[in-house]
C-alpha cells in the first residue's frame, strides 16, 4: 500500500502545475457520513484566505505538493501576497544573559615546541589556552557565534 501520512502532508507548500505557489497545506479534511465525499486538503492560501482542494487534484506529494490544475487565487482588493504560512513551530527562544561573564584570556605568547624546524610552535600546536567554570570547574568552550564562553557540564552560558 503506498500513500502519505498526515504529518508529512501538512505543512507542505502548494504549487499550481506552473510553479506559482498556493499556499500551505494546512489540514486534511476527512469526509463523515454514506454520501462523504472526497479527501481533501485545507490550505492557507498566500493571501492569507481558507481553500479546499480534492485529494484526485493532487498530482505528487514530495517535499512540496503540486496540483494536476492550475487554481486562480483572488486577492483582497489592495493586498499583496505574503510568504506562504509555515505550521507553528516552537520559537527558539534567546538565551538569557548570566550575572558572571567570563572574560577571554589573555594571549600568551608562544612557547617555543619540539618539532622540524620550530614549525610546530608556528601554527600553534601544543597551545593551551582554557577557562574554567565558576561554579564546577568544569573546562568552558568559547562559543564564536555568540562571543560567550559555555559550559557544557551545565548546559549554560557563563
Amino acid at each position: 500500500m503506498s500513500g502519505v501520512t498526515r504529518s508529512k502532508v501538512v505543512g507542505l507548500q502548494v504549487y499550481n502545475p506552473d510553479g506559482t505557489l498556493v499556499g500551505t497545506v494546512q489540514d486534511v479534511i476527512l469526509p463523515i457520513g454514506e454520501e462523504g465525499g472526497e479527501i481533501s486538503l485545507q490550505i492557507i492560501t498566500k493571501y492569507n484566505q481558507t481553500e479546499s482542494v480534492k485529494w484526485s487534484e493532487v498530482e505528487a506529494v514530495g517535499d512540496i505538493v503540486i496540483l494536476k490544475n492550475k487554481i486562480e487565487l483572488k486577492a483582497p482588493e489592495g493586498q499583496q501576497p505574503t510568504a506562504a504560512p509555515q505550521p507553528s513551530q516552537p520559537t527558539p527562544q534567546p538565551v538569557s544573559p548570566q550575572p558572571y561573564v567570563a572574560t577571554p584570556p589573555t594571549p600568551q605568547p608562544p612557547q617555543q615546541q619540539k618539532g622540524i624546524g620550530g614549525i610546530a610552535s608556528k601554527l600553534g600546536f601544543g597551545k593551551k589556552e582554557e577557562n574554567r567554570c565558576p561554579t564546577c570547574g568544569s573546562p568552558l568552550t568559547y562559543i564564536e557565534q555568540y562571543q560567550r564562553w559555555y559550559c557544557y557540564n551545565e548546559g549554560k552560558y557563563v
